[in-house]
């Protein structure tokens, strides 16, 4: 099949460059996965896959003259290069033979592009364009273009098949279906169903990866629900499939728990953080759940720290992630709690609750649990998130006047622990916890500034020989 002129000029520059090099050394280039069906859809992609005919030995060979190469994997005849902002995958044409119970394919050379797409997790990813000096050809033997115009996800050949290979594919239909919007296939909505269990063979960090890009696509709830209704999702954070069904009373709430949750992330940028802490806000409310003397949710964010820890950790997040998503689920509902009739003092406390601080460095800035507690008000009820954003607008209007007239961008003590100890002349220990917390006492009543060394040290002082600290 011809290409249209108008494709052809989509193509990178640093593509057709590459081609041409290649193609000078005798060799076939091809354009292939998902860069074509990224091409075919309008989309940008950084990311360029090449299938050349060249041996693999001889691709090693020239490669580095073209450019600045690396390794990726030899044993997949695979080699990375990096040309301006492309990042190139170049592969010598090949087949692969998984042996039963294996996940890990007998690599061979393939015979032409056909073979070589037949390998292909996805019709929309078993596309090919041939660079060549006469007009550019595509080669889509599986019907990857129509599938992409039905807005179809399907397999070149037996679904279950290819989905045994690598059970980690079933994620990646989810997260092709949750990036582009795409249905999938009847047939593999059911063998990824009864499929599902196949995914406890996958590692958990490689889980963790897959769902990540599922949380920060373009519809995460398309890819959210989707995990659910395939039983994915009990392979991965089975606690979520608990909010399923879970109803809240009204006027605050217009879903139960697990379709506010689904508002709730679409209402987050697609920041990892922020996304992560979304699905897991409330996922503390179904055993928090009680029914007299009506339905309420107690203490439900602290029942969601701790499941968000352990769902986390059993996905091999870092501390530091585990840390911060913890922190915000813990906090979310901290900015609703505001009301008019709050005192400065009332203000102060909250946005010091609301900044996670490791030494001296600012983990979860307040930004982000307010961009959290926004998202839950849109996701609540329709009577009542016009009230209740306007109570948001209002407390960052008080939280901006406190830091104009302040300086303080976040609440604490004024002095560090090595300005203490200085002062105290004693070394290290638990007391210096109880002078810092002092001293923000202090400045959350606004007793003292932020800003004020003088003051703050005068106070420490003060404080530290009532307490019997200093020498």
């Amino acid at each position: 099949m011809k290409i249209e002129r108008e494709l052809l000029e989509k193509i990178p520059t640093q593509a057709l460059r590459l081609a041409e090099f290649l193609i000078a050394r005798g060799a076939r280039v091809y354009l292939v996965g998902g860069c074509v069906r990224d091409l075919l859809l309008g989309l940008e992609s950084l990311d360029i896959d090449i299938a050349t005919d060249m041996p693999f030995n001889s691709l090693k060979s020239v490669l580095p003259e073209f450019g600045k190469t690396y390794q990726l994997g030899e044993k997949f005849n695979t080699i990375g290069l990096i040309a301006n902002a492309y990042n190139f995958e170049i592969t010598s044409l090949r087949k692969e033979k998984y042996k039963e119970g294996s996940r890990h394919p007998e690599v061979q050379p393939a015979a032409d592009i056909v073979e070589d797409l037949a390998r292909r997790d996805f019709t929309i990813n078993a596309i090919a364009i041939e660079l060549k000096q006469e007009p550019a050809e595509i080669i889509d033997p599986f019907g990857g273009i129509e599938d992409i115009r039905s807005r179809i996800i399907r397999t070149p050949g037996n679904p279950e098949e290819r989905m045994r290979e690598d059970p980690l594919r079933m994620m990646r239909a989810v997260r092709f279906s949750s990036k582009l919007k795409f249905e999938l296939e009847e047939s593999l909505k059911g063998v990824l169903k009864d499929c599902s269990n196949a995914l406890d063979t996958i590692s958990w960090e490689r889980r963790r990866d897959e769902f990540e890009k599922i949380l920060t696509s373009p519809h995460p709830d398309v890819g959210i629900r989707l995990l659910a209704e395939t039983d994915l999702m009990q392979f991965i954070v089975p606690e979520i499939v608990q909010m399923i069904g879970v109803e809240q009373p009204r006027p605050y709430h217009r879903a139960n728990v697990f379709e506010h949750t689904l508002l709730t992330v679409i209402n987050t940028e697609p920041d990892p953080l922020l996304r992560r802490a979304a699905l897991f806000h409330d996922i503390g409310k179904p055993p928090s759940m009680v029914t007299e003397p009506k339905v309420m949710f107690p203490h439900h964010e602290r029942k969601g720290e701790e499941i968000t820890r352990n769902a986390m950790r059993r996905l091999r997040y870092s501390n530091k992630d585990i840390e911060m998503t913890a922190f915000l689920v813990r906090r979310h509902m901290r900015p609703i709690q505001y009301r008019s009739e709050w005192t400065d003092s009332a203000v102060r406390r909250l946005v010091k609750d609301c900044v996670l601080v490791k030494g001296e460095k600012i983990l979860v800035p307040l930004e982000k649990v307010i961009a959290l507690a926004r998202a839950d008000i849109l996701a609540g009820g329709d009577e009542t998130v016009n009230e209740n954003l306007a109570l948001m607008d209002e407390l960052l209007e008080r939280i901006k006047a406190l830091n104009a007239s302040e300086g303080a961008q976040k609440i604490g003590s004024p002095l560090n622990g090595n300005d203490i100890m200085l002062l105290a002349g004693k070394g290290p220990g638990p007391w210096i916890r109880d002078v810092k917390n002092y001293l923000t006492e202090l400045v959350i009543e606004g007793k003292l500034k932020p800003y004020d060394i003088d003051g703050a040290s005068k106070a420490a002082l003060k404080y530290m020989k009532d307490k019997g600290i200093t020498l």
